[in-house]
């Protein structure tokens, strides 16, 4: 199978190097090159980035009693089963260190030996020499058997670290035809920098097609749930367009895992697709609460990413720390399904308030806890985030490069633990904003 995907898409054995640094800079790449680094920019440049902060920033915080400007959509922050041994571990790490006479080196080694006895409190070193059975292998194979269905995992630093490393693994320089969504992570679009890209229209399955006809094989390359439109991918015609073009797909699990499918395997699981997809990737700092990511595939696959990825080769193993969280993360998901119903009862709720009023939203087969309001320009998603702000309410804008420079968006990202009476707030904030603002957004809702 491994030759296969191997002939198929034209896998080199490459040094992890980059011809050019990418500059992103108000929504267009400008290349540098390495030897003159940032050198280059000028300070006009830089004046113009100024304010960047106070566009993201809430004017008045302490008003804010419902917050939506997070991924955090279980909750799961604030589960006991999730944070209490973080507290203790760190209550008695204060506590040694307000004792000088107390001897940590003990507690020290009482942790390490009821993680790993063999290696330590943590691997500070590469990735690629971890040894067979340690405490992030045992967590690989956890997630990739009870959560993901895929043989095998490699986990990354960031759900970043993640896509970067595996296309920047898997794209041959100027050879590989790289299909990806307009609306993709910039991670996808960084990893892929180097391959021949064709930007395919959002959520555009006629484009994808109209590009593989022309182009050939490739590597597509999709999220499954876009963080900034809320809309969702089709996963079924996808495999059929990668199977009919002998393609490899990618697919960013990121805003899926822990949501959506049996147990929260995610957008592919619910599909039953897991199995036609080649690659699928994720952070788990949304749903899981854990500063990880990951890439799921077959065996063969995932070790050559972590052999010939520099994210792998050139970055430290995660902390046991982290690990630790990780297991208790997939357990309190796994079994989280009142949680899962309860979200996506909100979403649902909500949705159709925005739909009725004729906001200016991504429309999705399932429900989709995110909620994109666009703003236009800048001002506009400040106004709006203003609005909600008068009403206790806290959403996150997003502004070039996050998304294109003159259509920031104010994401609401709703989550499990919001009570009846929270909903129905949100719902008459939206109300109040399409009765009395209509008129000063001019972007933000449906033209009749």
């Amino acid at each position: 199978m491994f030759r296969h995907v191997y002939n198929r898409v034209r896998f080199n054995y490459l040094a992890a190097t980059v011809d050019q640094q990418l500059l992103y800079y108000g929504g267009t790449y400008v290349g540098i090159p390495p030897s003159l680094g940032l050198s280059t920019v000028s300070v006009d440049q830089i004046r113009k980035r100024e304010g960047f902060i106070e566009w993201l920033s809430l004017a008045h915080p302490h008003r804010i009693n419902i917050h939506l400007d997070n991924n955090d959509y279980l909750h799961l922050s604030f589960d006991p089963e999730l944070v209490v041994s973080d507290a203790q571990i760190f209550d008695t790490l204060r506590h040694y260190s307000k004792n000088p006479n107390n001897d940590s080196s003990k507690f020290m080694e009482s942790e390490a030996d009821s993680v790993h006895p063999t290696q330590g409190s943590d691997n500070i070193m590469s990735g690629v020499f971890l040894q067979k059975d340690c405490l992030q292998d045992q967590i690989s194979d956890l997630l990739a058997k009870q959560i993901l269905g895929k043989e095998s995992v490699y986990l990354a630093q960031s759900g970043y670290a993640a896509n970067y490393g595996l296309l920047q693994a898997i794209v041959v320089p100027a050879t590989s035809h790289i299909y990806i969504d307009a609306a993709a992570h910039e991670s996808l679009w960084q990893g892929a920098s180097r391959g021949i890209i064709h930007k395919i229209k959002h959520n555009s399955l006629e484009d994808l097609e109209q590009n593989l006809r022309r182009f050939g094989s490739g590597i597509i390359v999709v999220d499954s749930l876009y963080s900034a439109k809320g809309s969702i991918a089709n996963l079924v015609q996808l495999c059929n367009l990668k199977e009919r073009y002998d393609c490899l797909l990618v697919v960013d699990e990121s805003h899926s895992i822990g949501l959506y499918g049996p147990h929260g395997r995610g957008l592919a699981a619910m599909a039953n697709v897991t199995d036609r997809i080649d690659f699928i990737t994720g952070s788990l700092a949304k749903a899981y609460c854990v500063r990880a990511g990951f890439i799921a595939g077959r065996s063969q696959e995932v070790l050559y990413v972590r052999e010939i990825s520099s994210q792998s080769i050139f970055s430290s193993a995660l902390m046991t720390w982290d690990l630790q969280r990780l297991r208790r993360a997939i357990s309190i998901i796994y079994n989280a399904d009142s949680k899962r119903k309860r979200l996506m009862d909100i979403a649902t709720a909500v949705r159709h308030a925005a739909v009725s009023l004729k906001f200016d939203v991504e429309q999705s087969p399932f429900p989709s806890p995110i909620l994109c309001l666009i703003g236009g320009p800048n001002e506009f998603s400040k106004k709006l985030q203003i609005y909600f702000e008068n009403e206790g309410i806290s959403g996150a804008i997003f502004i070039a490069p996050a998304t294109p420079a003159t259509r920031s968006i104010l994401r609401l990202t709703l989550h499990a633990a919001l009570s009846n009476e929270d909903v129905t707030r949100i719902i008459s904030t939206l109300e109040l904003i399409a009765q009395s603002h209509r008129a000063d957004l001019p972007y933000t809702f449906l033209k009749y």
